[in-house]
């Protein structure tokens, strides 16, 4: 299993899904038994790692191939608890530079669009050479 595959794995077992709604993506995690903290709400870290993904999938959809990105901070406001239901990130870009990306992110409570959680993340713009070029 690559490393790859294997992030991918725990994503799913932990219950991370990119979703497609009137032709926007959109990254979810759904209020479940094993991530939830002591009151019941989805645990922090899970939600900021919801935020970083979602921010990072729209960060990366901005390169060009070949490049890619990486968090370089991330600050998130927690508003309130997603007990039930589904935590859904909604991105836009900020900012989309040579050098930076700058991403906002609500999370809001699927059903009843409740805002839950506020963030901004930047990244750095990165080179990965060898992705995406044509095999040799």
């Amino acid at each position: 299993m690559t490393a790859l595959e294997a992030i991918g794995d725990l994503m799913n077992r932990i219950g991370f899904r990119r979703t497609t709604e009137d032709g926007t993506e959109y990254w979810e995690l759904p209020a479940a038994a094993h991530n939830v903290n002591l009151s019941g709400g989805i645990q922090g870290g899970l939600l900021a790692t919801l935020v970083d993904v979602a921010a990072g999938s729209a960060a990366l959809a901005t390169r060009p191939s070949g490049t890619g990105v990486v968090t370089s901070d991330l600050n998130i406001r927690y508003l309130r608890a997603v007990t039930e239901g589904t935590a859904r990130a909604y991105t836009r870009i900020v900012h989309s530079g040579r050098r930076s990306t700058v991403v906002d992110v609500e999370v809001r409570v699927v059903p009843g669009d409740t805002l839950a959680v506020i963030a901004t993340a930047n990244f750095a713009n990165v080179g990965f050479p060898g992705i995406g070029d044509p095999p040799a």
